[in-house]
This record gives C-alpha cells, sequence and structure tokens, in this order.
C-alpha cells in the first residue's frame, strides 16, 4: 500500500510540473505575412477579340465608368481595371506613354500635339506646343523640348507655372501637394499643390553633382536626394517654418549612375532609397541607417498598412532574359521573403490590403493578410 501511495504521488507531482510548465512556457505561433491569390486577368484575350471584329487595337471599354479603377502600364499596353479583376479601359502605344489613376496620354518622338485622356478614354485637353507629357496623381506636367524645364498645366489647359532652368532635368516627382525637380547642376527646386516655389537647394559635396532622385514626404515635412558622383550623397532635410535644414547626411559606398528612386512611408517616418546594391532604410526621426540587398535595379516600391509592410520590384537581366524579383519588407526595416520570374515586362501596385502583379499579358491581384 505504502508503494502505492508513494506512485500515486509521485505521478500526481509529475502530472503538475508537467501542466505548470506548460503554461509558464507557452508562446502562440508568430504570424507571417500571408499573399492569397485571388484572380487573374489576361489583356491577350481582349486583343484577341479585337482582332477577330477586324477593329483597330486603340481602346476597350467594358467597365462600368463610375468604378473605382486602377492604372496599369505593361510593355506597350497601358488602361485600367479594378478590384474584381475587369479590364475597364486598354490602350496600345507604338513609341512611350505616360498614366496616373486620373488621366493618362500616348506620344510619339516627334509629337506635335499632346493630348490627355480621363479614365473613360475621353479626351481631356489638348496642347498645340512640343514637349511630352508627365502624369502624376491630379497633376499635369509637360516637358518642355530640350529636358531643361516643364509646365504645369490645369484640366482647362491653363498654364500654372512654367519652369525653366539652364540644366536639364534628370529628377522629377509630382504629388497632391507637392511638385520636386531636380538637376543636372546640383539644384533642387520645391513647389506647392498651387505650383508657387517653396524652396531651392543644393544637395552638394560630390565632384559632379547631379540630382540622381528626389521627393518630399506628402505632407511635406521632410525632403531627400541622392545626387552626385565620386562620393555621392543621400541627404534629408527638414522644414520648418518655410525653411529647410540638413538633418542627415551620408555618402554612399555602392553609387549608382543613372536615374534612382527616393519615396517616403505615407506617415513620413521613413524614406528609402537605392543603390547599386540594395535598398537604403532611413528613420526620419531616429536617423537609424540600415541597408538591405535586393537583386537587380529597384524598379518601383510599393507600401501596405499591412504589417507596415513594403514591396518592392527589382530587376536583372541577363542573355537577353529579364529576370523580376519582389522582395517583401516589414516593419519598414527587414526582408522577411522574395520570389523571381521571368518576364519581358512586369509592374507591381498596392491599394489598402490588395497586391496587383503585373507580368506580360497578365494582371493578378493577391490579398495581403498577418496570420
Amino acid at each position: 500500500m505504502k508503494n502505492k501511495k508513494n506512485v500515486s504521488i509521485i505521478s500526481l507531482i509529475i502530472t503538475f510540473a508537467f501542466l505548470a510548465y506548460i503554461i509558464f512556457c507557452f508562446k502562440p505561433l508568430k504570424t507571417e505575412l500571408q499573399l492569397t491569390p485571388e484572380w487573374t486577368v489576361e489583356l491577350e484575350s481582349i486583343d484577341k477579340i479585337q482582332s477577330e471584329t477586324n477593329e483597330q487595337p486603340v481602346l476597350v471599354q467594358t467597365a462600368v465608368p463610375e468604378l473605382n479603377v486602377l492604372p496599369f502600364k505593361l510593355g506597350q499596353n497601358i488602361g485600367y481595371f479594378t478590384h474584381d479583376g475587369k479590364i475597364s479601359l486598354l490602350k496600345n502605344f507604338d513609341y512611350k506613354a505616360t498614366i496616373s489613376k486620373k488621366y493618362f496620354s500616348t506620344f510619339s518622338q516627334n509629337s506635335s500635339e499632346i493630348q490627355i485622356f480621363d479614365t473613360n478614354g475621353q479626351p481631356v485637353v489638348n496642347f498645340s506646343e512640343g514637349g511630352f507629357p508627365y502624369l502624376s496623381q491630379d497633376n499635369i506636367l509637360i516637358l518642355l523640348p530640350g529636358g531643361s524645364g516643364f509646365e504645369a498645366k490645369s484640366p482647362e489647359g491653363l498654364t500654372l507655372l512654367r519652369e525653366e532652368h539652364p540644366a536639364p532635368i534628370t529628377a522629377l516627382n509630382s504629388h497632391e501637394y507637392f511638385t520636386i525637380a531636380g538637376y543636372a547642376d546640383g539644384i533642387l527646386t520645391v513647389f506647392d499643390e498651387n505650383f508657387k516655389e517653396l524652396f531651392t537647394l543644393q544637395p552638394g559635396g560630390s565632384d559632379i553633382e547631379a540630382v540622381l532622385g528626389a521627393n518630399i514626404s506628402s505632407k511635406g515635412n521632410f525632403i531627400a536626394s541622392v545626387s552626385g558622383q565620386n562620393k555621392q550623397r543621400f541627404v534629408l532635410y527638414k522644414t520648418e517654418d518655410n525653411h529647410s535644414k540638413v538633418i542627415f547626411h551620408k555618402t554612399l559606398n555602392n553609387s549608382v549612375v543613372n536615374q534612382t528612386i527616393v519615396t517616403f512611408s505615407k506617415d513620413e517616418s521613413t524614406v528609402f532609397y537605392n543603390d547599386s546594391t540594395g535598398l537604403g532604410i532611413i528613420d526620419c526621426n531616429t536617423f537609424k541607417d540600415k541597408h538591405i540587398r535586393i537583386r537587380g535595379k529597384v524598379l518601383d516600391i510599393q507600401e501596405s498598412p499591412v504589417s507596415n509592410s513594403f514591396f518592392v520590384l527589382s530587376k536583372e537581366r541577363h542573355n537577353r532574359t529579364n529576370t523580376y524579383t519582389l522582395s517583401i519588407i516589414e516593419a519598414k526595416s527587414h526582408k522577411t521573403g522574395e520570389f523571381s520570374f521571368t518576364a519581358d515586362c512586369a509592374f507591381i501596385l498596392t491599394d489598402e490590403n490588395s497586391l496587383f502583379i503585373g507580368k506580360d499579358n497578365k494582371i493578378s491581384k493577391m490579398t495581403i493578410s498577418k496570420e
């Protein structure tokens, strides 16, 4: 009896110890960013419909005009699509095209006039002077012949600003409230939503001071640029009371020789830039500096509110083959995954918790979640 009693006590102690271990050592499973495929639509099927009906491959409209549409550009095709996978407009172009969420335009190398269309393919305004269009959100800009300036236009055809400069434009970004232009002589000029000049800056510090990339944050509190050769520099400015001051700068070890991407997070807390080996990430408040290696040249950076995630599309070309890589950045600081694919052309676009990937003649939607 005594032995049985001892065995029962020992078993009870072991059971309690095991339960206590489970309680104190329990940790919930880590959640991960998930990309769930929703749909894929092919542009080729639309082209086939056109050829079978002997129609010219110019405009195709299949969706309701009032639907919220997103822009795309794939190879020699541009247009708009909806969240549920309808191609609302498709246009084929021969030379070049520019598109925003509100307007699009196609043009040739020697265009004598520039026509701007809305998302339904209806003409908005026509400009008879020379130059090349640049469309961003609601803004219509016309790059002047020779590339040393631009005009800001209204949808009614009025000239809101004519900016001329001795040196060619080498960087240009236009947002809802701000426009920033960088030039080959190292000058940066910033304008407000009414195209009134706010700042003229000169990052400097390099033997050749050309601005290769520049941007201003959504509320205008920060300005950043990559400029120069031989001691290429990244410079971050803080704007206060109609003045700007340098709050962070660094010399880049891996400089680029062509135009580069500079972009801010929507909340202005982080700025991204790319060099020849990857992605630089700067915290605008603490100035913490990180670098993430990215395969190939960075083409685009798109943001999603899910897990403060960013998606980076880059491209490598070997033996006439393009390899695109999509890198996933979480918490605005570290790469958590990537995948690659071959294609002639590609794009990415985010809208809230959706990621859209274009590849040659296909557009796919993926839902972004944290599970």
